[in-house]
C-alpha cells in the first residue's frame, strides 16, 4: 500500500501526516477543521494548547457519537418507513382502481 505524506499545519506548526495518497485533501481538510476548533477554546478560555487540544477532541468526539446515533436511529427506523411507503402505494393503487 503506497504512502503519502501530508503537511498540515495546527496552531502555527507544522505536521507530517502519513496516509494514504487519496486521502491527502481529506487529512488537510480534517486539520484545517481541528485547528478553528481549537482556536475556538484557545479564544474562550485560558486553557494551555495540551488541555484545549483535549477538550477539542473530547467536543469533537461527542459531536460524532451524536450524529452517529441520530444515523443509527434513521437506519432502525427504514423499515417502518418501507412499511408505509408500501402501505401509500397499495392505497393508492387501490383508489386509482375506483376512478376506472
Amino acid at each position: 500500500m503506497e504512502k503519502n505524506i501530508t503537511k498540515v499545519k495546527i496552531l502555527g506548526l507544522e505536521y507530517s501526516i502519513s496516509c494514504k495518497p487519496e486521502e491527502g485533501e481529506q487529512v488537510k481538510e480534517a486539520a484545517k477543521f481541528f485547528n478553528q476548533k481549537l482556536k475556538e477554546i484557545r479564544q474562550n478560555t485560558n486553557l494551555d494548547e495540551g488541555k484545549a487540544a483535549i477538550i477539542t477532541g473530547l467536543n469533537i468526539s461527542n459531536d460524532y457519537l451524536k450524529n452517529l446515533s441520530s444515523t443509527n436511529d434513521v437506519i432502525k427506523s427504514k423499515p417502518e418507513f418501507e412499511r408505509l411507503t408500501s402501505e401509500i402505494k397499495n392505497h393508492i393503487k387501490s383508489l386509482s382502481k375506483v376512478d376506472d
